[in-house]
């Protein structure tokens, strides 16, 4: 007897933004499904979301508490690198290309000893 006893139904789902009526078919119980909102208003959430809650939090932070959430973090982030390598080599190349032209104006200086 399977233990799938119900269809995988495709909801589509309309943003809740004012004015936005995009369609967009999140997985049933994601995160996407539950906030409402198309990938351009989810974008638009997060940034509102970090700069309302996320950083007056962290500006109430100790000296010893902001380390500890930097290495946290930092952790975080080093597993995400193991784990997707190849999409870290891809951004980093983008991001050396598109800071490239800042950079192009120094030359290497003349140690005087």
């Amino acid at each position: 007897m399977s233990k799938h006893f119900y269809k995988d139904v495709k909801v589509i789902k309309f943003c809740k933004a004012r004015g936005c009526n995009v369609e967009f078919r999140p997985e049933r119980g994601s995160i996407e499904d539950r906030l409402g909102f198309c990938i351009v208003h989810r974008r638009e959430h997060y940034k509102a979301w970090y700069r309302d809650v996320c950083l007056p939090y962290a500006k109430t932070l100790t000296p010893d508490q902001r380390k500890r959430y930097a290495k946290t973090r930092h952790e975080t982030w080093k597993k995400w690198v193991i784990k997707n390598l190849e999409k870290r080599r891809k951004q980093a190349l983008e991001s050396y290309h598109r800071n490239k032209a800042k950079h192009k104006d120094r030359k290497h200086r003349k140690i005087i000893l």
